[in-house]
């Protein structure tokens, strides 16, 4: 096989690439120069719009690569601009950002990263879940106006019933979490068919059709699935009105798995108690947005999946793919262009 030019247009260490760059089996890997990220993600956000829009200086990069690493690529860019395309590689758990590239329906291979995110992720909604139940903005707001009384109330995690939306690498990882706080753990999972008891360290796994069930026993409904073409609005005005009044939603899926307006009449409202949210429709989120002002929800900027050793888990799947790419065996972390991961 001839050898490859790799090109990476997210933000990854010089030192990595330099190392890819050492590798005697690769031709060439090169990252996006840093000037023109921001025209990429203003292309990639016009895309997501509908619209195809020219790579411009861009275009060099991409009509040499031979895999593309990336954390999505703009609409209509493959196989138009990307003539030896052969393999892609998303640079996330979720591949919903490369959907509209045209890669699927060029036949081309994409991987992506499931469960590289898994363990901050996890942490992450722990964090969230716990800044909910002890009432941490309240505490904030106190410290600010370096205020002791009136001490806010608080409640625990442990004996609560956590219902995880979604039980891949990230949903999974979140149960054992919560599980390992004294929590009540229920899941659902797309391939469940029947309702299973004490199964994949579960206290009940449920099937998709039984989503209300789990909602309307769960203290914290945590949404870990991908976004696909089923999950896109799977949570909308009936789902949220079958949550307890004393419920918290959690969100570190896709903003688009929840129907947002419904969402924010629901938190004006007071269906059930509030929100942390990771993840929104459209991000960043507007500085107007009236999210921001609702005293039961905590908002993170969509950093749930950021740590140090990402990269470093990132690479393990990749070099591990690339190695298979370049003596034609099978990838792992293949994505099923009919599933959407």
């Amino acid at each position: 096989m001839e050898k490859p030019v790799i090109l990476i247009t997210n933000p990854m260490s010089p030192e990595y690439v330099a190392k890819l760059n050492s590798d005697p089996r690769v031709k060439k890997a090169q990252q996006l120069p840093r000037e023109m990220w921001p025209l990429f993600r203003d292309i990639f956000n016009m895309g997501e719009k509908g619209a195809t829009v020219d790579p411009g200086p861009m275009k060099p990069y991409l009509a040499e690569a031979d895999i593309i690493c990336s954390w999505g690529l703009p609409h209509g860019w493959v196989p138009k601009w990307t003539p030896r395309l052969k393999w892609m590689q998303a640079w996330s758990a979720g591949a919903d950002h490369v959907r509209e590239c045209g890669v699927y329906d060029a036949g081309i291979p994409v991987t992506n990263m499931a469960g590289i995110h898994a363990i901050p992720i996890a942490e992450h909604v722990l964090m969230l879940m716990l800044m909910l139940a002890r009432n941490a903005r309240t505490l904030g707001e106190m410290h600010s106006k370096r205020q002791w009384r009136p001490r806010p109330q608080a409640d625990e995690l442990y004996g609560k019933t956590v219902g995880v939306v979604g039980l891949g690498a990230i949903g999974g990882r979140v149960a054992e979490v919560c599980r390992g706080m004294g929590m009540r753990v229920l899941a659902t999972r797309r391939t469940a068919t029947r309702r299973q008891r004490n199964v994949h360290g579960l206290d009940e796994l449920l099937p998709p059709s039984d989503l209300h069930s789990l909602l309307a026993q769960s203290d914290y409904v945590v949404l870990s699935c991908p976004l696909t073409k089923e999950t896109e609005g799977l949570i909308g005005e009936k789902e949220l009105r079958a949550m307890k009044p004393t419920a918290f939603l959690v969100n570190i899926a896709r903003g688009e798995v929840v129907d947002e307006a419904a969402l924010k009449r629901a938190l004006r409202e007071r269906w059930f108690a509030g929100a942390g949210l990771d993840v929104f429709w459209n991000e960043p989120l507007e500085q107007e947005s009236e999210l921001w002002g609702l005293p039961n929800v905590i908002i993170t900027p969509h950093n749930a999946g950021h740590s140090p050793r990402q990269e470093e888990r990132a690479a393990a799947i990749f070099e591990d793919n690339l190695a298979r790419f370049l003596s034609g065996r099978p990838f792992t972390h293949l994505v099923d262009p009919t599933k959407g991961y």
